[in-house]
């Protein structure tokens, strides 16, 4: 099943859609914070962005392990391995940090990019 999945592009698919929410996530959150602060709070709470980092990594290793194996591109897992670890960074600064904003937006990036390169790999075999 998950051989079906990633070569239909379904999981890369998401998988970019979930970096695109995480974006809009952050860029929202500037907003909600000055805005309506308790909507804010709930939704800049820790817990939103440890799922959040935990579903990416999930979808990555899933999407871009499976990718390796059936097209044998290794570049979209570096650039995506990249995207993680930079997203793990920006849990480790202060929250609402300058760095943490960049950190996050810079590794979601790469994590969209790498699936997006997967699902080029996976469409020309």
């Amino acid at each position: 099943m998950l051989s079906r999945i990633t070569k239909s592009g379904q999981l890369d698919s998401a998988a970019i859609a979930l970096s695109a929410l995480c974006m809009v996530h952050c860029a929202a959150g500037i907003w909600l914070v000055a805005g309506i602060a308790s909507l804010g709070g709930i939704l800049l709470a820790p817990w939103v962005h440890e799922i959040g980092f935990a579903l990416a990594a999930i979808m990555a290793a899933l999407a871009l392990g499976h990718g390796v194996r059936s097209h044998g591109a290794r570049l979209p897992l570096a650039i995506g391995v990249v995207g993680i670890a930079s997203m793990l960074m920006a849990m480790t600064v202060p929250h609402g940090s300058a760095y943490e904003y960049a950190l996050t937006l810079a590794g979601v990036a790469a994590l969209s990019v790498a699936h997006l390169l997967n699902y080029r790999a996976a469409r020309q075999n």
